[in-house]
Parts: C-alpha cells; structure tokens; sequence
C-alpha cells in the first residue's frame, strides 16, 4: 500500500482560496463553465450520431460501413422517424450532464476515488449501457404516454408562450430539443453514480500532473491564476498545491488513455459544432441527423 493511500488528506475548507483569495464571481464562472461543458458532450454525441448512422463510409470504391438505410428504416413504424432523433437527443442530455457533474461537482467527499484502466476504457460502453433503459422509458413517455395523458386531462388545448430573447440566444436554443434533453439529464444523474470513479480519474490526473509541474518549476500554470477553468478545478489544483497533498502514481495506462480520450472528445464537439450549426443548415436536405 502506498503512502498516498495511508496518509491522511488535510481538511478541505469549504472555501478554497486561489491566489491568496477566493474567486471572483464564482457563481457566474460555474455557470458559464458548465454551459460550455453541457455544450460540449452533447455536440460530442451529434458527432458520434452523425459518424456512425449517417456517413457513407468507403475504401477504394467499396462500402466499409453505411448504417444510414438500415439505421433509418429499422422499424416500419410511423413513430420512428421521430424516436430515433430522440435517441441521439437524450443520448446528449445524459453526456452534456456527466461533463457538467465531472467539472463541476463537489469532489471533497471523493477527492481520492479512482477508476482502474479496465473501467476507464469501457467508461463510454458503460454510459451507453446504463443509460439505456431510461433512455427508452423517457421517449416511450415523450411520444406516447406524455401525449395521451395531456389529450385526456385538456384535450385539444396547446399552449403557447412567447418569450422575448435575443436573436443569439433564440439561435441557439432553437438547436436543442428539450424534452429529450430532460430526460437525457435525469438518466445522466442516475448514471453519474457509476460514471463518477472514472471522470474524477481523468481530471484528477491532469491536476495531479501541474500540481508536480508546479513543485518543481516553482510557478502556478495561467490556468490556475486566471478564469481558464472551470472554478472547481482550479481550486483543487491550489488545495493540493498549498497543503503539500501527495500525487497519484500514474502508471502508463492513465499517461496513455487520460489525454487520448479527452483529446477525442474535444475533437468530437468541435466536429459536432460544425454539423449542428452548419452542415445541418447547409448540407443536403435530409441527409443529415
């Protein structure tokens, strides 16, 4: 057993300083940091959405893998035009939700919870897995039984609300679909319990890598004395760094899978940006999500 499992954390104060003080405007920070988070995974599932079930992909003339046709007419079924967008669209709730959760949530209580390899590289099979029966419950209620409940409780009755924005805000909010995206948040909630070892793994080693950067260089990153990250990130970098608080071992694996996959899915959301804020809007009509 190694000393950093024996050895006890100092007492984490319910408010860290950074800098020799506490952030400014934390509250606004977390809010903006988590839109951007939420943001992030749920164009990350576009992409993946739109790469497997849309893109023709081709090798010297031959058809490696198209699951567009099949993917499209799977059920000949009125309703499943409709359901499989939901799928993608809960889908990026429950991704959206465990990115906000993994960069925002409270880590005091679980400072040294840790995934080993095997579960970090299954961690996206996982999410998929153990969302999926909430994701399927959640549209059966969007697109049957959510519907049939309105219709015998008000009848024909619809709703309107108009609500003044701006033009951006309007834009962008027109990009999402919101009841998929509720129930996408519940499930992430639910699976956030078992994504939780994982996520931490990966943040906590790249703060656990300054942190050693920062002992020997002897000079706290930009990201740390400036808003570059997220307030809860930068507030576990100054605890570890200012209470002398031992870093992990990290063996080759974690040197290996932590950056890949988070370089992947920066990739990913980067790519999903683009398909849901031009190519949907500009590609060929129906191709597209």
């Amino acid at each position: 057993m190694t000393a950093l499992a024996t050895a006890p954390l100092p007492a984490i104060p319910r408010h860290i300083k950074v800098n020799g003080h506490r952030i400014h405007l934390r509250l606004v920070q977390q809010l903006a940091w988590s839109l951007v988070a939420a943001t992030a995974g749920a164009y990350a599932v576009s992409a993946v959405y739109y790469l497997l079930t849309q893109v023709d992909w081709t090798s010297g003339g031959h058809t490696v893998l198209y699951l567009r046709p099949g993917w499209n007419g799977l059920l000949s079924t009125p309703w499943w035009p409709v359901a499989r967008h939901d799928i993608r669209d809960v889908y990026e709730g429950v991704l959206a939700t465990l990115l906000v959760k993994s960069l925002m949530a409270n880590w005091k209580k679980a400072h040294g919870e840790r995934a080993g390899a095997f579960r970090l590289l299954t961690a996206p099979l996982v999410i998929v897995v153990a969302a999926l029966p909430i994701v399927l419950a959640g549209i059966w209620v969007i697109n049957f039984a959510g519907p049939w409940l309105w219709h015998l409780a008000f009848g024909h009755k619809v709703v309107r609300l108009s609500v003044a924005m701006p033009s951006w805000l309007s834009a962008y909010l027109s990009t999402w679909n919101w009841q998929p995206l509720v129930i996408g948040v519940i499930a992430g909630q639910v699976v956030h319990r078992i994504y939780r070892p994982a996520g931490n793994t990966v943040q906590l080693f790249f703060i656990e890598s300054a942190v050693s950067r920062a002992r020997r260089t002897g000079r706290v990153p930009a990201w740390v004395r400036h808003p570059l990250a997220p307030p809860v990130v930068r507030e576990r970098f100054s605890w570890m760094l200012d209470n002398d608080v031992p870093v992990g071992r990290h063996g080759p694996w974690i040197r290996i899978l932590a950056p890949v996959m988070s370089a992947i899915l920066a990739v990913l959301a980067v790519y999903g940006g683009f398909i849901r804020l031009w190519l949907a809007k500009h590609g060929v009509p129906g191709h597209l999500l």
